[in-house]
């Protein structure tokens, strides 16, 4: 018999050496798309802590997901839940030469 509490635990898993699948998209299209590779050189130029990079590319991409999908659905809400999970500290140390 499974106990309730290890059936319904979440499990973070590694997906292709990033710390889950969220995030290793968000670098794929980061660095395969035009327009979202250029959000990405920006926050790397800027002068201050990854933290401070992981923030501006976070809010820049947050800013269009909001303008993407405008209404309260059920999209919305499984591209925010996907967004939440991003480890955008990851995505700029992976990229900073």
């Amino acid at each position: 018999m499974t106990n309730v509490a290890q059936a319904t635990q979440t499990v973070a898993t590694e997906y292709n050496g990033w710390s889950n699948r969220e995030t290793w998209i968000a670098n794929l299209w980061l660095n395969n798309d035009e327009y979202s590779y250029d959000v990405l050189c920006k926050a790397l130029r800027i002068d201050g802590e990854v933290i401070d990079q992981a923030d501006w590319v976070e809010q820049h991409l947050r800013w269009q997901l909001d303008g993407e999908i405008d209404e309260a659905c059920l999209w919305q809400d499984l591209l925010r839940c996907a967004f939440e999970r991003i480890n955008w500290v990851e995505v700029i140390e992976k990229n900073t030469d």
